[in-house]
Parts: structure tokens; sequence; C-alpha cells
């Protein structure tokens, strides 16, 4: 039997990154083969997804404990239920690797090397490494399943440039998630560079439900509002609707200042014991899904929810999505009339096209995987 290693930002403690190394492997294992994820972890990323009030100076653990003292025992609980994920539903490699040159001194022993998806490309994200461009390979075939380069590229000096293209005259396929990346690369390699799915798009809501509780998170009808980052305007957005729809505002990720805490701690339920599992949950049995999110996106789709989703035109992740399902009308910013966009969405179309790709980027990967 084949075996394949993934590099991919499995470890983040992130609802999409989690669940899209979740999703690709589950593909592959699907299709036959053996598939471990590379426990790839940089001492940046670890530092970056541990609850604030445990890194810093000890006046700023001590400030950010006393702003999320009302959820603290929730974010520490979130902190756990993302590493147990990662230990019980992903199958890792025996060893922790920290360092490129951890990566370059090991012995792997893989037929297929997967880089991909998220934002690995993305040269600005502050847990980049090129080592999901793969240079530690010694032998065994390359392959890009679905990059992200990031919302918007910005890779602009001569040196990261020419060093990016002699990886990527690597790989034996490559393929990316955006329209805007496969443009870039094919003007660097001078070949077609195909757009593929999200991992998480691979899965159907059916493969999703196998890691969600029949049982409800939060009781009764409610909003939830999901952005990776500090988001006044997606904030506004899902407050707004709340008040006209009459439904509580549930939000997953804590508020991580006094500014927020007293702009919107009365305001919404905040909800910190979330994991991948939680998140899904959230997900599922919401009214409405407010979107900061390109994975908020994903999963409103594939659960078929009402969503909106702030500006997602002008991010390219999520417009490549909108564009495959018909839905780029549900894209709105805080100028538009969106209190008076209808809540029903007729899925039928968006979901066949949806199936379309799906089968699609399945298709590529597959061959790919058997060609080398």
């Amino acid at each position: 039997m084949k075996k394949v290693g993934i590099i991919t930002f499995h470890a983040a403690h992130n609802y999409g990154s989690m669940l899209q190394a979740y999703a690709l492997q589950q593909v592959i294992l699907g299709m036959g083969y053996e598939c471990e994820i590379i426990n790839f972890r940089i001492a940046a990323q670890k530092k970056m997804y541990h609850p604030a009030f445990m890194v810093g100076t000890l006046y700023g653990r001590f400030v950010g404990f006393i702003i999320q003292i009302t959820y603290a025992l929730g974010i520490l609980k979130k902190y756990r239920l993302f590493e147990n994920f990662l230990k019980e539903n992903l199958i890792l490699s025996f060893k922790e690797y920290n360092t490129l040159k951890d990566l370059e001194n090991a012995d792997f022993c893989y037929d297929y090397y997967i880089s991909g998806s998220d934002q690995i490309w993305n040269i600005q994200a502050f847990d980049f490494s090129y080592a999901y461009f793969l240079p530690f390979v010694r032998y065994g075939k390359r392959i890009a399943y679905a990059p992200s380069l990031g919302p918007h590229i910005n890779i602009n000096k001569y040196e990261e440039i020419n060093k990016i293209l002699e990886l990527l005259k690597k790989y034996d396929a490559i393929s990316v998630r955006e329209v805007s990346g496969s443009h870039y690369i094919e003007s660097l390699i001078n070949k077609p560079v195909p757009t593929v799915l999200d991992p998480t798009l691979l899965l159907t809501s059916k493969e999703y439900d196998k890691l969600i509780s029949n049982k409800p998170l939060i009781k009764g009808e409610y909003i939830f509002v999901y952005s990776p980052w500090s988001n006044d305007d997606v904030y506004e957005m899902a407050y707004t609707l709340g008040q006209k729809y009459n439904k509580k505002v549930v939000v997953s990720q804590g508020l991580r200042n006094k500014r927020e805490m007293l702009r919107w701690g009365r305001k919404f339920k905040i909800y910190a014991a979330v994991g991948p599992k939680e998140f899904l949950n959230l997900c599922k049995n919401a009214f409405i899904v407010c979107c900061g999110s390109f994975h908020a996106v994903v999963f409103s789709i594939l659960f078929r929810k009402c969503f909106f989703v702030l500006d997602g035109i002008n991010d390219d992740r999520v417009s490549t999505l909108l564009q495959i399902t018909h839905l780029r009308n549900r894209s709105f910013s805080l100028l538009d009339n969106y209190l008076s966009a209808p809540l029903y969405i007729d899925y039928k179309s968006a979901l066949s096209n949806l199936e379309v790709e799906r089968q699609k980027s399945k298709e590529w990967l597959k061959d790919n995987l058997s060609k080398c």
C-alpha cells in the first residue's frame, strides 16, 4: 500500500485549519492509501494559539485574565478541545517536528508528499515556513493540493519569488485553491495550474455529522457570528440581525480586550469552549450564520444555513466559492441593505454545482496520486 505524507496547518487552533487537514486525510484514506500528517509545529504557531492570559509579561497575563475572567475556564477548555481533536481525529507522524532543519534530518519514507491546503503559501502569515514548499523531500513525488497564497497575493521581493520558483519546479503536480493563485503560479512556471476545492468541501454534510453531537450546544434559535480575528464590522452586522429577528447572538472566539468587552460583552452570548467539533455543532444548528471567515461560509453552505458574509467579494477565497455556488448575493457590506435580504436560500443549484466541482477535485487528486 502506497503511503502519503501531508504537511499543512493541521495544528493551528483555527477551526478551518484543523478541519481541512482532517478532510484531506479522510479523502486520501478513502482512496486506499496509507496517510499521515507530518506533525510539523513551529514555535510561533504554538505561542499564537495559547490563551492570551498564559503568555507575555506577568502584568499582561493578569490584565488578559481579568478581561476574560467570566469565560476563562471556557478558553482553557477550548485549548484542550483543539489538542484532543488533533490527537484523536488526525493520524499524525510518530515524531513532532518544530523546524525545517528537523524535517531535513528526518528519515521519511512516504511515496507521496502533499502540501496543502490552507494558507500555507501565504508568506505574510505569522506561521509561514518554506517547509510547506517541500524542500526537505529527498525521494518521493511532490504534490500541491489546494494551497492558498492568502486573501491577497503579496510577494514582491525578487529573492522570495526566485526561491519559490525553484521550489515549485520540483513539484510533480500543482493545484491551488483560488483563481488568483492559479494565475500567479502559472505566470511563474509557465504551466497550467488548476484550481480545486478546499479540502473541507470534499466531504459532505453527512460525513461531518459523524463528528457532531446530536444535542445542540445552544438551546433555542440563535445567530452564530464567527471571525477568526477581531472584527467590529462583522459583530455589528450580527448584532443588527439579532435585533431585527429577536435572536441571541453567539460568539465562540471570545472577546480579546477591554474595548471589545465594553462594546459587545453585554450584547453577545460568549460560548468559548469550542473546538472543531463544537464549531460544526454551532454552525449546523444556527438560525443564521454571520461570516467573517472563509470556512464559516464553507460550513454554512454544507449545512444549508442562511448566511451573511461581510465583504466576501473582496476576499479571493470567499469570492471563488460564492462564484462556484452562484451565491454572490450573500455577500454584503455594512452600507448594503442586508436587513432586507431573504432568509431562504435555494441550495439545490448551489449544491449541485458544488458536487460537480467536488468530483473534479477528487479526480484531480486521484489521477495525480496514481500517475506519480
